[in-house]
């Protein structure tokens, strides 16, 4: 197994991620339930008014961490993904992809979706596009476990 295999089967098992913005040198931490599609994109829902959302449109430039798996005593290793990339605006609904994947892991029902579109729900869609992940696996890598791999698309 290499790095991008690594991530690939690491990242979906993830629900949850710490999304981190920047605006004027004031870091900001928040956290957010997400989906990745096959491109290793994440995709979450917020709304627009939220400091991350707000932080988002004046300084797209975000990074992540989501943690995978945590050091137990019965199994004592730590894999944690970070990434860094650019954060957009997507809406009420990015495609058929998205909105069913998320659902689907989030194990909320129909409905969900169609309150986003029709504004009942005023959360919208965002997406994060990777330039760079790093990878903590001291399970699958324990002689190196920081691993770094730099998509390409």
């Amino acid at each position: 197994m290499n790095a991008e295999e690594a991530i690939r089967e690491y990242l979906p098992t993830g629900n949850v991620m710490q999304l981190a913005t920047s605006v004027d040198g004031q870091p900001w931490v928040c956290t957010v339930h997400f989906y990745s599609d096959d491109n290793l994109n994440l995709y979450w829902i917020s709304m627009p008014d939220r400091r991350h959302s707000k932080e988002i449109t004046q300084n797209p430039k975000v990074a992540a961490t989501i943690m995978v798996h945590e050091n137990t005593k019965d199994e004592p290793y730590v894999i944690g993904i970070t990434i860094e990339g650019t954060a957009e605006f997507i809406g009420e609904y990015a495609n058929e992809q998205i909105g069913k994947g998320y659902v689907e892991k989030h194990h909320i029902g129909p409905e969900f979706l169609s309150d986003i579109q029709s504004g009942k729900n005023p959360n919208k869609f965002y997406k994060l596009k990777p330039s760079n992940i790093v990878m903590f696996n001291n399970k699958d890598f324990p002689d190196n476990p920081r691993q770094e791999w730099t998509p390409t698309s």
